[in-house]
């Protein structure tokens, strides 16, 4: 998807009150997204980019209608009914999207402390908000503990082979080949997990997924990949969204985030124990979905080189780091 794509087409699948005008937003890889002015109406727009899957959305749509019966202390996307009633839009050639009432703020970052502690604060209250919902339908994307049956067919041989697809993924032949060991080390800890007690995650909480307002968090994003897993993954998926080679401040900011979470909802010693292992495990599906997404030639190699060491030096400072002491 890019800038060539004519919104008017999806866009007269709805009722505006005035005449609308788009405007543009940062997208994420899986979407592409628009804000829509409409007199003094404001919207979000998006375009699924990687899939054509109605179910999925269905099923995200489900987990935001359980969780909107509920007294939320923050906001999540309301869905807005095209002209046959339907929150979903389905193109001629099956391309999925979707209308949502806009949620006004900005982006949280991780440079501002507040929102750090707000972010572990957020994920803890959604934890405990989906815990409680049953959606009728089943989970589409597999738990993280699920990595070798949700990337049989990008089994060891075939994820190294990715580094001879060109010169600057051969450049990082060590990393493809490190994590791959972490890979084979956290097979183990997999079979683990499937005996402990699953409940509804987001599956992608991080900062480019929430809302800000000044140093509050008050709203969440994008729950596309919700799914069933161990309770502790969502704060996992949060942690390693910290992980920059750059910050000087990283272990701080983990301690931080831990602590909002925690001042919400306590982590056992055996969910604290796990979390390593749970980002890793968040790792190496990254690195394993941009190597399918290469693969496909839905990327060019920049993506993935930049995707393998970001994977490659998150696996390698929780090994250095973790044991020093978040508590």
């Amino acid at each position: 998807m890019n800038d060539d794509i004519n919104f008017t087409v999806y866009l007269n699948e709805y009722h505006f009150p005035e005449p609308y005008e788009v405007n543009q937003r940062d997208s994420g890889m899986n979407n592409t997204t628009r804000v829509i002015l409409s007199g003094n109406e404001r919207y979000a727009f998006r375009i699924y980019n990687n899939h054509k899957d109605v179910e999925i959305v269905r099923l995200e749509q489900e987990v935001l209608s359980a969780l909107a019966q509920q007294s939320l202390p923050f906001q999540i996307p309301v869905p807005v009914r095209n002209k046959r009633g339907d929150t979903l839009s389905i193109a001629e050639d099956g391309t999925l999207s979707a209308l949502f009432h806009y949620i006004d703020g900005d982006r949280p970052t991780a440079s501002n402390p507040e929102h750090v502690y707000a972010l572990g604060q957020i994920a803890a209250l959604l934890a405990n908000a989906l815990e409680s919902i049953k959606p009728d339908r089943l989970p589409l994307y597999s738990p993280y503990y699920e990595l070798e049956y949700t990337y049989a067919a990008m089994d060891e041989a075939a994820f190294l082979s990715m580094a001879d697809r060109s010169d600057a993924l051969r450049a990082r032949s060590i990393n493809f080949e490190y994590l791959q060991r972490e890979r084979n080390l956290l097979k183990e800890v997999c079979v683990e997990l499937e005996g402990w007690p699953k409940q509804w995650i987001h599956g992608d909480l991080v900062f480019n997924n929430t809302v800000s307002r000044e140093n509050a968090i008050i709203g969440v994003l994008d729950f596309e990949f919700a799914t069933m897993d161990v309770r502790a993954m969502e704060l996992a998926v949060i942690i390693v969204d910290l992980l920059k080679p750059e910050d000087a401040e990283l272990k701080m900011k983990i301690q931080l985030l831990v602590n909002g979470y925690k001042s919400i909802c306590p982590l056992t010693a055996e969910e604290l124990q796990l979390l390593p292992r749970l980002m890793k495990l968040r790792l190496l599906d990254v690195a394993l979905h941009f190597a399918v997404r290469f693969r496909d030639q839905l990327d060019k190699d920049d993506v993935l080189c930049q995707i393998v060491d970001q994977s490659a030096f998150g696996c390698k400072w929780i090994t250095e780091n973790w044991e020093d002491g978040i508590t």
